[in-house]
Parts: structure tokens; C-alpha cells; sequence
């Protein structure tokens, strides 16, 4: 006899929409799973497509169920979001940061920890980056950007060099390359039916 899922349905909130956050944590959680080996580049990609495509909270709950042990405890979606603030001193070095526009928008602006790896997925949404007030925790930043029938648009201040390792399919990339300087960001990824443009402090 198949055991039917206990963590799935009204009672756990699986009948809620998705939101911004809950598909956030559930890319963070897939990310950490690839970084320790916990999976293979091909089902990394098979769950990112199923958590951005993810409707309510019970089409999140199998993407992430069998991967309890990257975390201290499992991911779980609950009645009402729910958000930690962890403190930690501006400036402290992070591993990855994600932003999800997935019918809607996602924006990173004003004072925030650059982290060593960005990872930026627009699906019929849009993800903007600004890089102006941000506060470099290392020499560079690796920009993971995603536009599938979105746009991710992304800032960036004077004396930061711009690499492009973009490419478009029915889509657009517009990264502006800058000469070399302290900072570095190296731009990643695809656009399918989108656009993925980065810009410099003079055009806005």
C-alpha cells in the first residue's frame, strides 16, 4: 500500500500561493544541495524548473522534501510567511544570494553585502540589481542571471569592470563591458525570449 505525503495539503498551508520568499528559500535550498553534492547539474536544473513553475505551496513541498540534511531541519511552508533576520556584521562575506521575479518583480538596491555568487531567475517577471550603494565583501561577483520571457536589469557604479559570458535565444543580452578596475563582475547565463541588460553609472 503507497503511503500518502503527511506534509502536504491545507493543513501545512499547501493550498497558499507561492510567494516571492517561499520560492527564494527553495532555490537557496537547491543551490546548497548542488554546492555539497547532494545533486547533479541535470537535477538541479529539473527542480529549479519545477520551483519557478511552482503555483501553490504543495507543488514546492516535493521539490525539497528528501533534502532535510543540507539544513538543520527541512524546508516547510507554513499558514504565514515567515522571515528570520539573522545578524551578522555589514560587510560579512556571503556564499550566494538568490532573486526570483516569477510573475512579478524582485529588486536588490541600497545598502546590501555583495555575496561571491548572484543568482537571478526572471520568468514573465523581472529581477533588478543595483550595485550602487552596495558594500563589496570580496574583489568579485558572479552574476547568475535567467531570463526566460522576463528581463533581469541589472546597475552597476564606475570603477566596477563588467565581464559578459551571456547569450540569447530568441532574447537579448546588453552587457556594457567597462575597463579593468577594483571590482569585478562577471555576468552569467542565458535569455530565452527575454533580456538581460547591465548598464554603467552614465546610462541611465
Amino acid at each position: 500500500m503507497t503511503m500518502e505525503p503527511s506534509d502536504v495539503g491545507p493543513k501545512y498551508g499547501g493550498h497558499l500561493p507561492v510567494t516571492e520568499a517561499d520560492r527564494a528559500d527553495a532555490m537557496a535550498l537547491l543551490e546548497a544541495a548542488r554546492t555539497h553534492g547532494y545533486l547533479d547539474a541535470d537535477e538541479y536544473e529539473h527542480r529549479s524548473l519545477a520551483v519557478r513553475s511552482a503555483a501553490n505551496r504543495d507543488d514546492l513541498t516535493p521539490v525539497t522534501r528528501d533534502l532535510a540534511n543540507v539544513a538543520q531541519s527541512p524546508v516547510t511552508y507554513s499558514q504565514q510567511p515567515t522571515y528570520n533576520v539573522v545578524a551578522r556584521p555589514v560587510g560579512a562575506v556571503q556564499d550566494s544570494i538568490v532573486k526570483v521575479g516569477f510573475f512579478s518583480g524582485a529588486t536588490l538596491a541600497g545598502r546590501w553585502d555583495t555575496p561571491t555568487q548572484l543568482h537571478c531567475y526572471a520568468a514573465f517577471g523581472g529581477v533588478d540589481i543595483d550595485f550602487t550603494d552596495a558594500v563589496w565583501t570580496s574583489d568579485e561577483v558572479v552574476l547568475d542571471t535567467y531570463a526566460v520571457f522576463g528581463g533581469v536589469n541589472v546597475k552597476v557604479p564606475a570603477g566596477v569592470e563588467v565581464i559578459d559570458h551571456t547569450f540569447a535565444i530568441f532574447g537579448g543580452t546588453s552587457v556594457k563591458r567597462t575597463t579593468p578596475g577594483t571590482k569585478r563582475i562577471v555576468v552569467k547565463g542565458f535569455a530565452l525570449f527575454g533580456g538581460i541588460d547591465v548598464k554603467g553609472p552614465r546610462e541611465d
